[in-house]
């Protein structure tokens, strides 16, 4: 927006600047070349739509910012996934499509209570710069007690993706939901944070507690880590209305290529269960600038 401000670019152009950039940036903090590009062009719509006139440009910027990051820090992904994940028999397809069932529940309520907190902070009586103190203030007591809450959550969900180490369901469970919490009072508040990185917190560890969930019921077969992956897809997919951006994105960021099919069915599943559950909601997608 900067550069095409000051080169006094038509409106048109500075617009592709403004994907390019974002596309780019993405790239290189998340290591997602091709997903990021899709993702600046899919992102504007809130059902499955691109600005296709503006992909060849998102490719170029976001593979020359992921080169340039990858020459000083390598080009390995963001995550380490364990050796050969990849989908094991076809009879543990259906446990994805319930993961994508799960992801678009959540993924229907992360927008509500999100945009719920930042609509209550508005309405407080007090001044601006205080709202975000009160934010940190309440996201400070919850980590007294829930620290795991706090930061940005990236060695969680490594953690998950290695398997979780046995931890229980219910505290997977409650570290998946309370990530939202903490997500929408930091930046609800007026604080400063993205959206992206604690949803994929979220989904990561909805896929490990629903592993471990199938594990207590005798499903032993069921791969933790690969359950964590696809949740990080689905979640993000269903909340963001990104379901391409997200199947892309994940695999990049995780190596996960051998999941791409099971990722698919999850994707798709929980971008319709969360377009179906938020028709009259107020507040549809985690992004409420989109349009149809």
């Amino acid at each position: 927006s900067i550069v095409g401000g000051l080169l006094k670019l038509p409106d048109d152009e500075r617009r592709y600047l403004i994907l390019i950039g974002m596309a780019a940036g993405l790239s290189a903090i998340f290591k997602s070349p091709l997903g990021t590009a899709i993702f600046a062009v899919e992102i504007l719509y809130s059902r499955v739509a691109f600005e296709g006139g503006a992909l060849l440009f998102t490719l170029i910027g976001a593979a020359v910012a992921y080169a340039l990051t990858g020459y000083f820090s390598g080009f390995t992904p963001l995550f380490i996934l364990p050796p050969a994940t990849s989908l094991g028999t076809l009879p543990e397809l259906p446990a994805y499509a319930f993961l994508g069932l799960f992801s678009g529940l959540l993924g229907a309520v992360l927008p509500t209570i999100f945009y719920g907190v930042r609509d209550s902070f508005h309405k407080l009586g007090v001044p601006d710069h205080i709202k975000p103190a009160i934010g940190g203030l309440l996201l400070g007591l919850i980590g007294i007690f829930v620290p795991q809450l706090l930061g940005g959550g990236y060695g969680f969900i490594q953690f998950a993706l290695q398997g979780g180490a046995g931890m229980a369901v219910w505290l997977l469970l409650l570290l998946s939901v309370g990530k939202i919490v903490a997500l929408s009072l930091t930046i609800g508040s007026g604080g400063s944070g993205g959206v992206f990185a604690p949803s994929l917190f979220v989904g990561a560890l909805l896929g490990a507690a629903f592993a471990a969930l199938l594990h207590v019921f005798g499903f032993s077969g069921i791969n933790s880590p690969a359950e964590a992956v696809v949740g990080m897809a689905a979640l993000f997919a269903g909340a963001a209305r990104v379901p391409i951006a997200s199947l892309v994105m994940v695999a990049e960021m995780t190596g996960g290529y051998g999941l791409i099919m099971p990722t698919m069915l999850a994707v798709s599943v929980s971008f319709l269960v969360q377009m179906e559950l938020t028709k009259r909601a107020r507040y549809p997608s985690l992004y409420e600038a989109q349009v149809p």
